[in-house]
């Protein structure tokens, strides 16, 4: 038992009855790490909050113009205050963490914090991810912990509870929470699309993994170092973690993903969130022991042994018992209750079955990070009105969010931007409108199909959290095995310079497909079951194609392929931008005679077209995009460190810039009231004209290199 108690930190006998569970939660343990990641916690959200919680783009979210458009909140009745309110919240949101980060006003900074960053978090859905809902947690957990009793402003100016210390729940609480994201972002890649290495294509394109191509092929990268090895980490870190002795493997393993992901996705500062997390793993006073490693830190922070605090329970003296309090009881029971209600959350989904599509539940608290990929094909929005009339609308209308797709493979969603989108069309004059989705979309590598029933009404539908939405349509997994088959047949086709794609269909539902003008030798070919293919503009009998057969699709018209088959089928369309194609081929010809010409001139533009040697006016326009692209990537590629670095601050001194603004203009409307409107348009010019100077600054040289270069004269 000694042994184990080393091991352990404690003596597992004592989670075997109510009373050593009690007493072990509230033995005593220095505060300097837990002081730690409330500083990191603070700073890190001080920096996410203009940026990815969007308070830099609060008035193109909130602002004027801004009302009639669709929002998903997880509570559907709730909305968003007026603009200047919500500027105002941000402002307190900021102030909080950063009074989180100092330990000023803490219960005050952590409880304001965490209301207005949940209320911002349920406004809306379409934005949610894993490390949003797990900032989310863990203001909560800073809320219910004593992160101030080191190192902070209160601790300052009230002696009493500084450098004291904590009971061991509160340990309990953040490191278990940190151990739960790695370990169920492990169990949730248990999935055969995880291990099998289709949920991530084409990862190892990136420029992170140029050393190891060097030795392994991209392919290789995808599945041995993505698949394999996120799957193996995520499960195996927490428990690498927990032990000294190889606490330095799971640094290691940690800082070289982390510091990956920061490079390879766009997910704010969760990257770094959990490089700070790693250490609360440490021994409890190991960032007093850094800090008395310095001299200087030694007479501003007090690097003394902690001192005891009556929340904790101590040893007794000889001869007498230890005693628990109904506090140490309570605190007990809501760490265990906060355990159980965390491990049971991202799999009770069984429950709020509303939410169940092609994934289970929204996306943000299931932990199942990057376990599923979608790739969108095509979204059809229709509405009748009370006379039959059909109309559609273009996809995302309405919609002002970055995420403008999620809606549709969330039922949930779906059924609340159809209503949004029923009101808007009433607004406009239409009556009774009937709403219907069809989108097609493939998940993880499969075939393109619909993930909505194109025959429900959806904007009256009765959806329930409870129910299971009869109008998503299943993934069709039984044709998972045709992947590897997709993949070669894509890999076969690209390598001729055409575009595929993969199509499969439900029994009895038909597509109604159009082909561009633009795409010439477009073809059907059927890999499994039975289509009949009609053509709009030509008379006759349909056509009907079993596996194996192949026909051509005419550009410039509409077809309808109809599934007669019982099970579903699967084929696949062929083509070639041929208006393309040839445009990319004139471009080279015109890169030629302009290199080999004695000036690097443009030749004429012919109104007349007569002139053999003048260029047409498409290509010279494609011509000097590409022209200012290549521009664009040279003057990049030649810039020194020094200059990314100043280019990169000056961008974030601006988000910060505009952040502030915002918000004290808005402050300024709440308490004085609105100026007339050429005050604030002043008031606008003034906050973007920071960003205004940086793209005038940095892009002139651009500017001036492809003008010279280019001489386009004008007709």
């Amino acid at each position: 038992m000694t042994q184990m108690k080393e091991l352990f930190g404690f003596n597992p006998r004592e989670l075997l009855s109510w009373k050593s569970l009690v007493i072990l939660l509230n033995k005593p343990r220095d505060a300097s790490i837990l002081a730690y990641a409330r500083i990191a916690y603070g700073i890190l959200m001080m920096i996410d909050i203009p940026q990815e919680r969007g308070m830099v783009h609060v008035d193109a979210r909130y602002g004027e113009g801004t009302e009639d458009l669709c929002r998903f909140p997880y509570i559907h009745s709730l909305k968003p205050l007026s603009y200047d309110y919500m500027a105002a919240l941000y402002a307190v949101l900021f102030l909080c963490a950063c009074g989180i980060a100092l330990g000023f006003m803490y219960r005050i900074s952590c409880f304001c914090f965490a209301l207005v960053y949940w209320y911002f978090f349920m406004l809306d859905k379409s934005v949610w991810n894993n490390h949003s809902y797990l900032y989310g947690l863990l203001s909560i957990l800073f809320l219910l912990t004593d992160g101030h009793r080191y190192m902070s402003v209160d601790g300052y100016f009230r002696k009493s509870i500084q450098n004291t210390h904590v009971p061991l729940w509160n340990y309990t609480l953040l490191r278990f929470q940190i151990f739960l994201v790695y370990f169920y972002a492990g169990l949730k890649k248990t999935e055969s699309d995880w291990l099998l290495g289709y949920s991530m294509q084409r990862l190892s394109a990136h420029w992170v993994f140029d050393p190891i191509r060097l030795v392994l092929s991209d392919s290789t990268m995808d599945y041995v170092i993505v698949h394999l090895g996120g799957f193996i980490l995520d499960f195996s870190v927490g428990f690498i973690l927990f032990f000294d002795k190889t606490r330095w493997l799971g640094f290691l393993m940690c800082g070289s993903f982390h510091c990956m992901n920061s490079q390879l996705f766009r997910i704010g500062m969760f990257p770094y969130a959990m490089l700070a997390t790693m250490f609360v793993f440490c021994h409890c006073d190991t960032f007093k022991q850094f800090l008395n490693s310095f001299n200087i830190c030694c007479n501003i922070f007090d690097t003394a042994s902690a001192k005891q605090n009556p929340s904790c329970i101590y040893e007794p003296k000889k001869g007498e018992q230890i005693k628990t309090r109904w506090k140490h009881v309570l605190v007990t029971f809501l760490t265990l209750s906060y355990i159980s209600e965390q491990l049971f959350l991202p799999y009770s989904h069984f429950i709020t079955k509303g939410y169940n599509g092609w994934t289970q539940g929204p996306y943000g608290y299931s932990w199942d990070m990057m376990v599923h990929s979608f790739a969108n094909q095509h979204i059809k929005v229709m509405y009748k009105d009370s006379s039959g009339k059909e109309g559609f609308l273009r996809p995302g209308v309405f919609v002002l969010s970055a995420k403008k797709s999620r809606w549709s493979v969330h039922p949930d969603m779906a059924i609340q931007y159809a209503r949004c989108v029923r009101e808007r069309l009433i607004d406009l004059g239409i009556d009774k409108p009937e709403i219907y989705f069809d989108v097609w979309k493939s998940m993880n590598g499969r075939f393109q199909q619909r993930v909505f029933d194109p025959s429900v009404e959806l904007a009256g539908y009765d959806w329930s959290p409870f129910k299971k939405p009869k109008f998503v349509l299943p993934v069709l997994s039984e044709l998972s095995d045709w992947r590897t088959k997709l993949r070669s047949l894509k890999q076969e086709y690209r390598n001729q310079t055409i575009d595929v794609v993969f199509v499969a269909d439900f029994p009895g539902m038909s597509l109604n497909n159009f082909v561009q003008e633009d795409f010439g030798n477009a073809s059907l070919e059927v890999l499994q079951g039975e289509v009949s293919v009609k053509f709009d503009a030509q008379a006759g009998d349909e056509v009907t194609l079993k596996a194996g057969e192949k026909i051509r699709v005419p550009a410039g018209e509409f077809h309808t392929v109809l599934t007669t088959s019982k099970t579903p089928s699967c084929y696949f369309y062929t083509y070639e931008n041929t208006t393309a194609a040839a445009l990319n081929e004139k471009v080279k010809d015109l890169r030629k005679k302009v290199n080999s010409a004695e000036s690097p001139a443009i030749p004429w533009i012919s109104p007349q077209g007569n002139d053999d040697d003048a260029a047409d006016e498409m290509v010279v326009d494609e011509f000097q995009r590409q022209e200012m692209e290549r521009t664009k990537r040279k003057e990049e590629t030649q810039r020194s460190f020094g200059e990314k670095a100043a280019l990169f601050a000056l961008k974030k001194i601006g988000v910060f810039r505009r952040s502030y603004l915002l918000a004290v203009y808005s402050i300024r409307n709440i308490v004085f009231g609105r100026p007339d409107i050429r005050q604030l348009a002043n008031e606008m010019e003034y906050i973007d004209s920071w960003n205004a100077n940086i793209r005038k600054s940095w892009g002139r040289g651009k500017e001036d290199s492809v003008e010279a270069s280019n001489q386009k004269t004008e007709l």
